[in-house]
């Protein structure tokens, strides 16, 4: 069982408290009193700096502005750019891996649909051949 304990942290102006259930996954609440959300950003500005946000963000009736970078920024544009780049990159093999899958699945479907026909053209020659053998054998 973890321990917990109880602490604060600053965030700009922004008192956040913090209830650690360990030391790798501190539980972070915002001001509505909801554990703020962990993510990491892939924004061209921030690319792969990970945060925390209240889940409240979007809710017009409990709209909080809670947000915490939990790293630093990233020490030059160059670095950003190019983290971005891989990002991006990663994202299109991505992307290209799954239109593989997509185009392996349509195959494999089309190459079952002529194994069932092939089967089907296997029994019909099958029965023209019994048939055809049946009828020399009354001549």
């Amino acid at each position: 069982m973890a321990s917990s304990s109880t602490g604060s942290m600053t965030s700009g102006f922004q008192n956040v408290n913090v209830n650690f259930r360990n030391r790798n996954n501190p539980m972070v609440l915002c001001r509505c009193g909801v554990e703020a959300s962990f993510s990491i950003s892939w924004t061209d500005k921030n690319p792969g700096r990970k945060f925390r946000g209240c889940t409240n963000y979007k809710d017009p009736s409990r709209y909080c502005k809670f947000f915490m970078w939990l790293d630093p920024p990233l020490p030059s544009e160059d670095y950003k750019n190019l983290m971005y780049q891989m990002h991006l990159a990663l994202v299109g093999m991505a992307d290209g891996n799954a239109q593989l899958e997509q185009v392996n699945v349509d195959q494999n479907r089309r190459l079952m649909l002529m194994m069932k026909l092939m089967f089907i053209m296997v029994m019909l020659f099958a029965v023209m051949l019994v048939t055809g053998t049946v009828l020399l054998v009354k001549l």
